[in-house]
């Protein structure tokens, strides 16, 4: 069992064999419980809405893993997702990397469209670039 802690994220990775994914679930299942009762413990929560799992592989591991739809995280079953978004990026479950780039190109579409109409607004407003045209006075 590996962990990676951020802030206030805490990630639990595990290795699991893929003729047998029983013992590698029970070590999450009790490593899980005891960090719940630890943050219990120093009156902290872990908030299973904001939980999330995904199992990640190559093709032939995923397709021996097709049968686990949930998982036992802290006392909560949490649907195995296909994606997870950590510390801004978007991983994927067959590791690959389109979705997080299709994200990133949207919010930059979003952001380059978006900037013209506020340049304008700060035009009107007699923003520094344009307060003195606005007014008669040339530039």
């Amino acid at each position: 069992m590996s962990y990676h802690q951020f802030a206030d994220d805490t990630q639990l990775f595990i290795v699991m064999n893929t003729s047998d994914t029983t013992p590698a679930l029970e070590r999450l299942i009790l490593c899980s419980s005891a960090v719940r009762l630890w943050f219990l413990h120093n009156r902290l929560q872990l908030n299973a809405d904001k939980s999330e799992v995904v199992i990640l592989g190559t093709g032939y591991q995923l397709r021996a893993t097709v049968n686990i739809t949930a998982v036992e995280v802290a006392g909560s079953n949490l649907i195995v997702s296909n994606l997870l978004k950590s510390l801004g990026v978007i991983i994927e479950f067959r590791l690959r990397v389109d979705c997080h780039a299709n994200n990133v190109a949207r919010a930059c579409n979003y952001h380059t469209r978006a900037l013209p109409s506020r340049t304008q607004r700060a035009d009107r407003r007699g923003g520094a670039d344009s307060g003195a045209q606005y007014h008669g006075i040339p530039a």
